[in-house]
């Protein structure tokens, strides 16, 4: 109890000495200018020896006797003091005030050596975060946006991570609304991108997600605001990587794929940096959109990048092969592109050719009725070469020989148009072409 009356004395005795700041005109060490030099010399005596307990009183007595303005290190100094002091009160209401001293000394020292005011308006926040709890949340809010006002773009960039959080922290406390978080994200990450642009450090960059993060789980960052944010960001400076790169994830962390900022975004990045995996996905986005011209040029982009191996690039051409039939209605193209797929990957071929015979026993055949049923000859011999070439597709490559074969024109209506079992036979279908082999059903 005794010594929480000591330093709650101490608290009251400096308040009292920054409140009443006389101009001390008998010199730079005052009217009592032994007291103050020695106080000075004594009280940093014991702090050389790491005396911090003992040094107090006697800085506390320097505050008292000294002009402010007699040397910046006394709030250096009497900051590492109150700090001990601090981490070694227990009192909540005794913490409180050293706190306020802590900030007193910050703006004191401003006061008077005003060229410290930008580092020391940094120092003071970074401390408020500290010592300050929760419910001081919008005091360093405040503090935060002079501290950048004041620093600009050559802010601390945690300080700017520290006031996205603040915000973020306020606006969850509804003291905040969506539109003041947006704005202040907006100036804010203007700010960083230029700290990190001018200072490419991996300090920096940490800071910027960390920054990102802060936004993201704020709960303001939904597609529209994001939409909003950044959508004046990349028409300004839509060949800037490292932006486009934050608009890419931070649209698809929150499941925004679909808005034409996020095309956009792809697209100019595919542009700077084009890469198979970038185009490779935005073949995915456009077929999304069932934008298939669009969706097919990046597909075969894909396919074409050097880094593709033939195994990968034969997977690639039957993804193409399926695509041109399920969704751009090609089947020639289609048959084509399977055939390449297992030139280019021979494992492709249970897949392909099974791709190809459903593709024959689909098309579209006009003519006798010979020429109707005779592309099921071909189906059913893909099916066979899918059966054989992938022990997966035995099962269902069985079931379509099956029931192709129930289409095989009869003994008696193939002799009707003089062909017979085992015969070569030519068929010319929808575009598609293939000699095959004569079979007809047995009554």
């Amino acid at each position: 109890m005794k010594n929480t009356r000591v330093l709650l004395s101490l608290v009251i005795a400096i308040l009292a000495v920054s409140l009443a700041a006389p101009s001390y005109a008998q010199g730079r060490f005052g009217a009592d200018s032994a007291s103050c030099v020695n106080s000075l010399n004594f009280y940093r005596d014991y702090l050389r020896q790491g005396n911090i307990k003992d040094a107090a009183p006697i800085w506390r007595k320097a505050m008292q006797t000294c002009p402010p303005t007699v040397s910046q290190n006394m709030y250096i100094e009497g900051r590492k003091i109150v700090k001990y002091l601090l981490g070694n009160a227990t009192d909540a209401a005794l913490k409180k005030n050293l706190a306020d001293t802590l900030f007193m000394l910050y703006d004191t020292q401003i006061q008077y050596f005003p060229k410290y005011r930008a580092k020391g308006l940094e120092n003071k926040v970074y401390d408020m975060i500290t010592y300050l709890g929760e419910e001081d949340n919008q005091k360093i809010f405040e503090t935060l946006e002079e501290v950048i006002k004041t620093n600009g773009t050559n802010s601390d960039p945690g300080l700017l991570v520290a006031f996205m959080s603040q915000a973020k922290n306020l606006y969850m406390e509804k003291k905040l609304s969506d539109a003041e978080v947006l704005n202040i994200y907006s100036e804010m990450s203007g700010k960083m991108d230029e700290i990190v642009k001018t200072h490419p450090t991996d300090d920096n960059k940490s800071a910027q997600k960390a920054f990102e993060n802060a936004f993201i789980t704020s709960g303001v960052a939904n597609c529209d605001n994001l939409v909003t944010v950044f959508t004046p960001r990349f028409e300004a400076n839509p060949t800037d990587k490292d932006l486009l790169n934050t608009i890419v994830k931070l649209l698809s962390d929150n499941e925004c794929v679909q808005t034409d900022l996020f095309l956009k975004s792809v697209v100019a990045l595919h542009q700077i940096d084009p890469s198979y995996n970038s185009a490779y996905f935005l073949y995915k986005l456009y077929n999304s959109k069932d934008e298939n011209d669009k969706a097919l040029e990046f597909l075969q982009e894909a396919i074409d990048n050097p880094e593709v191996d033939d195994a990968r690039k034969g997977e690639l051409l039957f993804e193409k092969a399926t695509y041109l039939y399920t969704k751009a209605n090609s089947p020639a193209k289609a048959v084509a592109m399977a055939k390449e797929a297992i030139e280019k990957n021979p494992a492709m071929a249970g897949k392909a050719n099974f791709l190809i015979g459903s593709i024959w026993a689909q098309a579209k055949c006009t003519g006798n009725e010979l020429d109707v049923r005779a592309k099921y000859w071909v189906a059913v011999d893909y099916m066979i070469k899918a059966r054989n070439a992938d022990p997966e597709l035995t099962e269902e490559a069985s079931k379509q020989i099956a029931t192709y074969s129930k289409y095989f024109p009869l003994v008696e209506d193939a002799f009707m148009y003089d062909v017979t079992d085992g015969k070569p036979y030519t068929v010319s279908c929808g575009g598609l072409n293939a000699t095959t082999t004569v079979r007809t059903q047995k009554q």
